[in-house]
Order: structure tokens, then C-alpha cells, then sequence
């Protein structure tokens, strides 16, 4: 019994030592953001291999769940499989089905020797790293032989090979989301791309690996890579030396003019620091140091060679319009409806236009304030307001235009269906000198039938999020697509989109939270109230994938009946609804408190 009084004596010892550790006074300081990863090292598990006499049924599901294993060479796991099935088990090669609990495999028996396996799928992974979910309800099958060796049961796996199905808590453990980054062609921008990629000791190994890759299709286009096509690790390794990650790339390298070498450096420096034992970068070539152009052999980060990611926006005030008339607020105080009278700008400081005709809707704010965008009630009109300057009627281009938005150069985006009832996006430039023009369709032949509900820009200006449904109103998608631009800047085309929120058969409206999040108002059964969502780039919606909760509903926003459209004051924690009837409802938690009465809530380039 002495064993155990010492352990309880050691575990009073560092409670009382965790305790006396907490502060009694200091400043406030933010805690981590919504949705933030918190890096520490996950719980190492090992798999069981099979038990001598274990029926057919055992060793089937025991070979599954071995697919958990900590063991990145998953010897367990090879001990359920006959020799000759050994190689086809191929991981790294086919998509991880990610299923919802232990529960949601069945096994049926079609013959003597083989086994058909029924999982219910909450998202795959592809072997690049892409997190998909899938619709409600989604069942994978395959189909296991099985034979005797040495009179024990072992798995035959199909001649197509096989790869892991986890579910959604050993997901969680063996896997991890990162981003990939790439550049801005015209500028310094970073913009990332999310991926998934299995933890283990060379994780820094394969994102260097990653990032040595091509644009992804979805960004073709919209972003550029400083990493010479073609370039290699020199060694299938990068070491992590005192906190300096070294990549030792191939001499491919080399061929890198100084501004795709500054670039590739803050590439890889922006992937690899988000390990947490990284804190510099250096690059080399077939062993020799790869230097920067000001001779610099490492750096600690992206934004100390000029590139960052674009920051969300920060309001100074938005417009709140009731019946015709739009006055100023500021959106620090909009969730607090008991507090002081809000304070509204000066009417000499006021550089957008304060009185609109109800027939105008669908109002949107550029990113300077200066001029408000509408459309006619009919939604076949654009009008721009600029201050007390006339309205500008934009040329008749186009029907059931969409809510539009502005990007931070001065484009005007505004999906819309041509004369032939095609559906384009369509871009203006709303320069001073600009305003007669008339929009021009943006090249997406992808779009093909397809009908444009709303669309949102991100805070980087390349990339768009894009709700698109059939002509008759279903098969809704949430894309998201790299915005191809012209070297002045203009527009020119949309990537092929990435599909985003799978989950959801209805999406009225989406919006960016902050470069790597968005929210929409959606709902997954047709029977269900409309709810806003808030979703991760490549990640999934909250409260849809489960990340080990017993119910992914904890996770969810309450539902809003009578919802018409979405904006923030303040990314996912200043979620903002604005109903049908009226009502301006901000987000508390997972519920939503009527803090004011408007027909429109305008935030600068939402």
C-alpha cells in the first residue's frame, strides 16, 4: 500500500503546486481564437494484432480498427492481412474514409469467404491531403475475402488495394490540419491552402514536400509558387536543428530569380513555423546554402521577407439603413443594446450617401465606404451611390442578379443570368471615371448550366466563395475559386471551384469570417430551419464533423426561421443575422440576441 500513499501524496503535491501557480493578478490578455488548434502532442496508441481462433467477423473488424495505430508502419494492422494482400494495403495511395463511431460499420456475409464492409461516412481525404465531407447519410462499402493461414482467418483485400477507414476520434488523434501557402502574382500576399496530413515525426518532411508541389488546380491561376517546377528534397528529410528546419532541395533550386527565391523562402518559412518546434528556416541546395538576396542564411518568418497573410478588415463604423434612410454606427456596440446611445459620424464627415429608395435592395458598401451598390427591386437594375452625388444607373446587363459585394481595389462583383438565361459573375469597376461602364462576365466555363445565389470575396482578394444550385433550384454547391486577374489588376476568370460544405441540401447566403473561415445560412434536412453555419477552408462545418464529441449538435448555431441574410462585425464571434421581419440578431454563444431593428446592415466589403 505504500506505492499508492505515494502517489496520492505526489498528485496532492502538484495540485497544490498547479494551484499556487495560478495568478492572482496581471493583465487581461485574448485567449485562443474560435476553432484555433492547440499544439500539443496527441495520445500514442498502439494497435492489437489478431487473437488465435478469431472468428471471420473479429478479424475484420479488428484489422479496421487497426488503421488507428500510432505506428506509422502499422506492423499490427499487416498481421490481419493474408501475405499476398500485404502490398495492396496501400495508405498513402487511396482516400481515408473518415465514419462516424465504431457503430456505423455493419459486416455482411455474401459466401463462405468473403465479407462486404458498410461504414457511414462523415468525409474522405484524399492522398494529397483534401478533407471532404460528405452528404448526410453517405455509405462506403468494400468487399473482404477471406482465406486460412496456418488454420487462422486472414483478409484478402480487393485487387484494387485499400486504405484506411478511421473513425472520427482517431482522425482527430492521427491527423492534422495545416496550410500550404502561396503568392499573390502582383503582390506579397500569402494565401493558404488548407490540407490534412497524418502527424508523426516527419511532419516537417511532408509539408516541405508539399509545398515543393504545383498550384493546386482550384488556385490555377489566382496564385503563383517561388519554388522552380520540377524541385526536389535533395534528402527524403528535413531536420529540425535547434529549432531551424533545414531544406535541402535539389538543384533545381537554384534557378530561382531573387524574387521567386524571397518567395519560395517565405513559402516554406510560413508552412514550416507552424510546427511548433520550428522558429527559423534555411534553405540549401544539393548542400550548398541557398542564401537570400540580402545574404541572410535563415529567417524566422514570412512577414520578416515582406509577405504575410492578409488580415481580416478592421470597421471603424457601419451603416445601418431603416426604410430609406442609412445612418452610421459603430459595430463595437452593436451587441450591447442596453448600453450608451450609439454615436453617429458627423454629416460633414459622412462619405456615403445617407438616404436610398426602399425600392433598392440588396445593398452592399465598398471597402472605402465611399460607395454603397443596389439592386432593383425587380433585380434586373445596379445603381451605385457615391456621397450626394447623383445615382449612377448602371447599363442594363443582366436579370436575377445576386446580392453584390466590393473587393479592396474597387471591383464590384454581382452574380446575374445574360439574355439566353446563362448565369455569369460579372465584375465593375467603380473608379471614379469608371462608373458607365458596363459589367463584364468573368470567363468560368465550368458554371456551365448552373444558376449563381450568392457570392462572397475574400479578404485577400484571390479567392471567392460562390453558392451555385441547378436551373430548377437544387443540387446546391458552396465552391470556392482562385480569382485569376489581369497585371493591372482587372478580373479575367474563376478557377474551377473546390467544393466546400457538402453536408448542406440549402444555402441562401455565405460570407468570409476571416481568410481561413466563412459562415452561410444553410440547413442539412429539407425539414430543418434555416441556421447560420460556420465552416473551416478544407475543414468542415462546425457542428457537423463530430472531433470527439458525443453529439455534434453541441457544436451548432441555433436556428433562425426567418433568416435572410449573414454579416460580421468581428469574424466568427461577431456573427451578425438579419431576418425577414427586421430583426438585427448577434451571435451569444450558440444562440442569437435581437439587439436592433434594421432592413439592411451594410460592414465595409461585406
Amino acid at each position: 500500500m505504500r506505492w499508492r500513499a505515494a502517489v496520492v501524496a505526489a498528485l496532492a503535491a502538484l495540485t497544490l503546486g498547479a494551484c499556487q501557480g495560478l495568478p492572482g493578478s496581471g493583465p487581461v490578455v485574448e485567449g485562443r481564437r474560435l476553432g484555433e488548434p492547440i499544439n500539443e502532442p496527441a495520445p500514442l496508441v498502439g494497435a492489437q494484432g489478431p487473437v488465435d481462433g478469431a472468428s471471420e467477423e473479429a478479424i475484420v473488424r479488428g484489422f479496421i480498427r487497426a488503421g488507428e495505430d500510432s505506428d506509422e508502419t502499422r506492423q499490427a494492422g499487416k498481421s490481419f492481412l493474408a501475405p499476398q494482400s500485404v502490398d495492396l494495403w496501400q495508405w498513402t495511395l487511396h482516400d481515408v474514409v473518415v465514419y462516424d463511431g465504431d457503430g456505423n460499420v455493419t459486416l455482411r456475409r455474401l459466401g463462405p469467404e468473403s465479407i462486404e464492409v458498410t461504414a457511414v461516412a462523415v468525409a474522405t481525404v484524399s492522398p494529397d491531403g483534401r478533407y471532404r465531407e460528405l452528404p448526410a447519410g453517405t455509405k462506403v462499402r468494400t468487399t473482404f475475402g477471406l482465406t486460412k493461414v496456418g488454420g487462422q482467418w486472414r483478409i484478402e483485400l480487393p485487387a484494387s488495394g485499400f486504405g484506411l477507414w478511421l473513425d472520427t476520434n482517431a482522425f482527430d488523434r492521427l491527423y492534422t490540419n495545416r496550410f500550404i501557402y502561396y503568392v499573390t502574382p502582383a503582390g506579397r500576399t500569402l494565401v493558404p491552402d488548407s490540407r490534412w496530413f497524418p502527424n508523426g515525426s516527419r511532419f516537417a518532411t511532408t509539408l516541405a514536400r508539399a509545398q515543393l508541389g504545383p498550384v493546386p488546380d482550384y488556385l490555377a491561376g489566382a496564385v503563383v509558387t517561388g519554388v522552380p517546377s520540377n524541385t526536389k528534397l535533395a534528402v527524403n528529410a528535413v531536420p529540425i536543428d535547434g529549432g531551424t528546419a533545414q531544406v535541402n532541395l535539389s538543384a533545381r533550386a537554384r534557378d530561382a530569380d531573387p524574387d521567386d527565391r524571397t518567395a519560395m523562402w517565405a513559402q516554406l518559412t510560413a508552412t514550416l513555423s507552424q510546427l511548433p518546434s520550428v522558429t527559423s528556416v534555411a534553405l540549401a541546395a544539393e548542400g550548398t546554402s541557398l542564401d537570400l538576396p540580402g545574404g541572410d542564411s535563415s529567417a524566422s518568418s514570412a512577414s520578416a521577407l515582406g509577405f504575410d497573410v492578409e488580415p481580416s478588415r478592421v470597421f471603424a463604423y457601419a451603416l445601418r439603413r431603416r426604410g430609406d434612410t442609412l445612418t452610421a454606427m459603430d459595430p463595437r456596440e452593436l451587441p450591447d443594446s442596453s448600453g450608451p446611445k450609439r454615436q453617429t459620424i458627423g454629416a460633414a464627415q459622412q462619405p456615403f450617401a445617407t438616404r436610398i429608395p426602399q425600392g433598392w435592395v440588396r445593398l452592399a458598401l465598398s471597402t472605402d465606404s465611399t460607395v454603397i451598390a443596389a439592386v432593383g427591386g425587380d433585380f434586373k437594375e445596379l445603381s451605385l451611390w457615391r456621397g450626394t452625388a447623383p445615382i449612377v444607373l448602371v447599363p442594363s446587363f443582366a436579370t436575377s442578379l445576386t446580392r453584390p459585394t466590393f473587393d479592396s481595389s474597387g471591383y464590384l462583383w454581382v452574380g446575374g443570368a445574360d439574355s439566353s438565361g446563362a448565369h455569369h459573375v460579372f465584375v465593375l469597376d467603380t473608379g471614379q471615371g469608371a462608373v458607365r461602364r458596363v459589367p463584364k462576365a468573368l470567363a468560368t466555363p465550368w458554371l456551365k448550366d448552373r444558376r449563381i445565389v450568392s457570392l462572397a470575396l475574400a479578404p485577400d482578394g484571390a479567392r471567392i466563395l460562390m453558392v451555385t444550385t441547378n436551373r430548377q433550384g437544387g443540387d446546391v454547391q458552396l465552391g470556392l475559386s482562385g480569382i485569376v486577374r489581369a497585371p493591372n489588376g482587372e478580373p479575367i476568370a474563376l478557377a474551377a471551384p473546390l467544393r466546400q460544405a457538402d453536408p448542406l441540401t440549402f444555402i441562401s447566403d455565405v460570407l468570409w469570417l476571416s481568410g481561413t473561415t466563412y459562415a452561410v445560412l444553410g440547413r442539412v434536412d429539407p425539414a430543418e430551419a434555416v441556421r447560420p453555419w460556420v465552416g473551416t477552408i478544407g475543414g468542415g462545418l462546425d457542428g457537423i464533423r463530430r472531433r470527439g464529441n458525443s453529439d455534434p449538435e453541441d457544436s451548432r448555431l441555433a436556428s433562425v426561421a426567418d433568416a435572410s441574410s449573414l454579416t460580421t462585425i468581428d469574424g466568427a464571434r461577431g456573427l451578425v443575422v438579419l431576418t425577414s421581419g427586421g430583426r438585427v440578431l448577434v451571435r451569444a454563444g450558440a444562440t442569437w440576441r435581437k439587439t436592433d431593428e434594421a432592413t439592411d446592415l451594410l460592414v465595409p466589403g461585406r
